[in-house]
């Protein structure tokens, strides 16, 4: 019998989290909570409903949840609240995981994305299409890899930090927890927790 999973979240990113589900195969996804008021017809386009809220889930029985928000700290908040066991790690065919590779459950790992050797990826983290990890790189809990960020060889990500589209940090530098390294930017030193950098080289612009 496939394995149940919820997707809370219903907005685009939920409906990317579902792609990579269908990609996946082998799981039934009973359908979407959220909040918020999405656009029910794009969630029926494919085939699903929103359930309701997050708080529907007592109602589901046994069930596991990938949480489809982009917004890492909306994100671990929302992981708060919930009480059922997040889904297992998602990671799509296209995707390209090299050796010695752990991944946390409720992680997604978009089409495209590349970890190469001795990556770890908390739980509930998103490696997003084309992002590519390097060697010995850590991704704690919740953080967020854009598309086509690139984290070099030896990085620490810290717990809900974000690497926006086109990101890149230098080989062995540490982004702080809840920090954001901006669209574009390359970061050429370490940043600091709670910080938000832009710009090449990125520069700080202040707090996240």
């Amino acid at each position: 019998m496939a394995e149940r999973i919820v997707i809370v979240g219903a907005g685009g990113h939920g409906r990317e989290v579902l792609d990579v589900i269908e990609a996946v195969g082998g799981y039934e996804v009973l359908g979407f909570l959220d909040d918020g008021a999405p656009d029910e017809s794009l969630l029926a386009d494919r085939g699903h409903r929103l359930l309701g809220g997050i708080g529907t889930i007592a109602d589901l029985g046994e069930v596991a949840v990938v949480i489809g928000i982009g917004d890492p700290r909306t994100r671990a908040d929302v992981a708060a609240r919930l009480h059922a066991p997040p889904a297992p790690p998602l990671v799509h065919p296209l995707a390209s995981v090299g050796s010695s590779c752990r991944i946390g459950a409720g992680s997604v790992v978009a089409a495209g994305a590349r970890l190469t050797t001795n990556v770890t990826v908390g739980q509930h983290c998103y490696v997003g299409p084309n992002a590519s990890v390097g060697h010995d790189v850590v991704l704690a809990d919740f953080a967020t890899l854009y598309p086509g960020s690139i984290a070099s060889g030896s990085v620490r990500i810290g717990r809900a930090a974000t690497l926006g589209a086109g990101a890149s940090v230098k080989q062995g530098l540490t982004v702080g927890a809840r920090a954001v390294v901006g669209m574009g930017a390359a970061a050429t030193h370490d940043v600091s927790e709670a910080t938000t950098v832009v710009g090449v080289p990125a520069r700080r612009v202040g707090p996240r």
